[in-house]
């Protein structure tokens, strides 16, 4: 089975909210092999584009910080599948090499498609790695709809995670429509 993946790359930083958002390629999603309508990926979104951890105070305990991603898929269809992943560029933070990228947690806490006899699921709650994990997915909707996963990341400070405004590291999200 072909397909193609839209990747979105982020920046998840600590602290400073700067950050900077990268698109990569929109493509076009081919069918299985039952010769279903095929589909086009009209846009691709992450906001914010940096997760910031504002840490003052090791015994604050969890720090969070929402985001999303949306996109749209033209010409969909209710018997095709999406799925979205998400993982960390390297193993710990850029600046705060102490931190390892498990010490966040990534939740999806909503996930929908406008219509069409779409459906999104969240896939629960795991530790970020370097690996892709799945956060989201669901059946595509028949004709053109907007897709929307609500996420949260969060940080358990503590004095053997100490964050402070230079410590960042970098997020690939995957779409993938088969």
């Amino acid at each position: 089975m072909l397909r193609r993946i839209l990747i979105f790359a982020a920046v998840l930083t600590c602290g400073t909210g700067l950050a900077r958002v990268n698109h990569a390629r929109v493509g076009r999603l081919l069918p299985g092999r039952l010769r279903l309508a095929l589909g086009t990926v009209g846009s691709f979104s992450a906001t914010p584009g940096t997760v910031s951890f504002q840490a003052n105070n090791p015994d604050a305990g969890t720090l969070s910080s929402t985001g999303s991603a949306g996109w749209m898929v033209l010409s969909g269809s209710h018997l095709q599948n999406w799925t979205l992943s998400v993982q960390a560029g390297s193993t710990s933070f850029a600046g705060c090499s102490a931190i390892p990228v498990s010490a966040v947690r990534v939740n999806c806490n909503a996930a929908s498609v406008s219509g069409g006899a779409g459906t999104g699921t969240c896939n629960g709650s795991f530790p970020l790695s370097t690996t892709a994990q799945q956060i989201a997915s669901g059946a595509e909707g028949d004709g053109t709809n907007t897709y929307s996963v609500s996420i949260n990341f969060t940080l358990a400070e503590s004095w053997s995670y100490v964050a402070n405004p230079s410590c960042s590291i970098s997020l690939t999200y995957t779409v993938n429509a088969q």
